[in-house]
């Protein structure tokens, strides 16, 4: 996906409407890593890409701040971006914790991230 465009438009997700309810067809036999992300109110992930992985960030609550090659979002719940390797991003909470899921494409490895600007200092 080329990141100049819009990043909600490479949607993975497919919404099955039940009598009962949704679901959320979010990863369905793809190789994935997927991590529930809680974001503490006041705080933020640094400015950071990745050489390697493609990541989805799929929100699951309101409050959400979301950075992409400078560009800010407001994420709804259950809104999704999908982020391309050489992207720079960070997401953050103002007033109020928040959660995502994050689903790596590709082989995850800490080296793969590459951290542009932290507040805590992290190189």
């Amino acid at each position: 996906m080329n990141h100049e465009k819009d990043p909600r438009k490479g949607r993975k997700t497919v919404i099955s409407v039940r009598p009962w309810g949704n679901i959320h067809l979010i990863v369905r036999n793809q190789k994935c890593s997927v991590d529930l992300t809680h974001i503490k109110p006041g705080e933020r992930s640094s400015l950071h890409s990745h050489e390697i992985r493609y990541e989805l960030f799929h929100f699951l609550d309101e409050g959400a701040y979301l950075e992409l090659d400078g560009k800010t979002f407001q994420p709804e719940v259950n809104e999704e971006f999908m982020i391309a390797p050489g992207v720079k991003h960070r997401f953050w909470a103002k007033d109020r914790e928040f959660r995502m899921l994050v689903i790596c494409f590709g082989k995850w490895i800490q080296e793969d991230q590459v951290r542009h600007k932290d507040d805590y200092g992290r190189k």
